[in-house]
């Protein structure tokens, strides 16, 4: 198996777990994605404790495993025993004298030998026909939408049987991995993802204005809003058509990310599908970048204790320095980063020359280097305009953060769409595909 290969079946397996997570495990036909969910948990766990070296502190581990969806006995007995057989010795568990697992070391750098890695425990674990067609649709249709037979040839050309992949697709259909959308009887089903506006953000425009539907003009500003301020806080958006905001959720011009305060408040955070242009899988799968630029927006917009005004010096500090602080918000204000893996706080003290004096506190320390240089080349951009409607006054009902919700999740959550969104994601499709012009 190629490199590439084990990238793209990462990639995929990643994916396909952040959608199946919104499903209880006794969903009917769950047991058909069994390895793809393993794998994807496996990436989505060692992309949390990349950059961290060594984790000595099990209760620490479970609690990071927990944040994506790993049970500690999955955990112990299944996810990292899998990890370190596929890394090739990036990953190296720590056990005690009784054999037991205490922590974790790794040797894992960039988000690239995440997907590679996830790819190599998706093929460990001998997984079905159905997953495998399963990888090849996803990935054939975040290029482009096909018609289904179309696509059913260019699996059958792979060596899969027309069974197994009509089998795949209804599965995959059932658990919102692909869309299936067949509006008249002139037309074939296509078959598309939400991933799909990515390479070809470029024909959102030509999409919307070729869309004989409601106010289409207000869709396309807002989407400019958020290429230009990504982040950007979907209450804060100018007056539009609901049903225009669903689609462009539903189809992936948007991508929604959800931030939930331990107090139960919850914001949501707009980023567009290009927000780290890539033709291959280096997109920020993994959310990193979203959500640490939904962070920042969180902590400028809705909390008490923040007092970023200058994003930009604030991040090229903790870049260069590796860690900020101390301050009182380093407390309170990042522990959703923490539990991702990209920063960590600590307690300590330094030697403040212009206050002449010693100052003790909580400081920020950046894990993942990558992740805050991808989200300040964004920053940087002359488009970007972080700071822009900062009208919050009343800061009583909202503190640290607690949990985020994925876009994938949002796009499950939406539900069914009414016949007319229907006919408008069709529409889009047929766009994309080149049909419509």
């Amino acid at each position: 198996m190629s490199e590439q290969d084990k990238v793209k079946s990462g990639y995929w397996s990643i994916a396909t777990q952040k959608h199946l997570k919104a499903f209880t495990t006794d969903s009917s036909n769950l047991d058909e994605f069994d390895r793809l969910n393993t794998a994807g948990k496996a990436g989505r766990l060692l992309g949390v404790i990349r950059g961290n070296k060594e984790i000595d502190n099990i209760k620490k581990l479970e609690k990071m495993a927990n944040s994506v969806n790993i049970s500690p006995r999955e955990l112990h007995k299944i996810v990292l025993p899998m990890l370190e057989e596929a890394s090739e010795s990036q990953v190296e568990l720590i056990r005690s004298n009784t054999g037991d697992i205490t922590g974790v070391a790794e040797y894992v750098f960039t988000n690239h030998e995440v997907l590679g890695i996830t790819g190599q425990v998706f093929e460990i674990s001998n997984p079905s026909t159905i997953e495998r067609v399963t990888v090849e649709t996803m990935d054939a249709t975040k290029k482009i939408p096909y018609l289904q037979s179309e696509l059913v040839q260019l699996l059958e050309n792979q060596g899969y049987n027309e069974n197994d992949v009509n089998l795949a697709f209804t599965l995959q259909t059932q658990f919102k991995l692909i869309q299936m959308l067949n509006k008249t009887k002139s037309h074939e089903a296509i078959i598309s993802n939400e991933y799909v506006w990515g390479p070809n953000h470029k024909k959102i425009a030509m999409a919307i204005s070729s869309l004989d539907f409601g106010r289409k003009q207000s869709l396309k500003e807002v989407i400019e809003i958020i290429q230009k301020a990504q982040g950007h806080p979907l209450e804060k958006l100018p007056p539009i058509d609901n049903d225009l905001l669903t689609i462009a959720k539903k189809t992936g011009m948007i991508n929604p990310i959800t931030i939930l305060s331990s107090r139960g408040i919850q914001k949501d955070f707009g980023f567009s599908s290009d927000l780290i242009s890539s033709a291959g899988y280096d997109d920020d799968i993994l959310d990193d970048v979203k959500l640490l630029l939904a962070s920042i927006r969180f902590g400028e917009n809705y909390t008490l204790y923040s007092t970023i005004d200058q994003t930009e010096k604030f991040l090229s500090y903790l870049i260069r320095n590796g860690k900020i602080g101390p301050h009182p918000a380093n407390e309170t204000d990042y522990t959703l980063l923490e539990k991702k893996g990209i920063v960590k706080v600590t307690h300590g003290s330094r030697y403040n020359y212009y206050r002449n004096r010693t100052e003790s506190g909580y400081f920020l320390e950046l894990i993942r280097k990558d992740v805050a240089e991808a989200a300040l080349n964004i920053i940087k951009s002359p488009d970007y305009r972080i700071d822009n409607e900062r009208d919050v006054t009343d800061y009583t009902t909202v503190s640290d953060t607690g949990s985020f919700i994925t876009a994938e999740e949002t796009r499950i959550k939406l539900g069914e769409s009414p016949e007319h969104l229907k006919e408008a994601e069709e529409h889009f499709n047929r766009v994309l595909r080149g049909e419509l012009l």
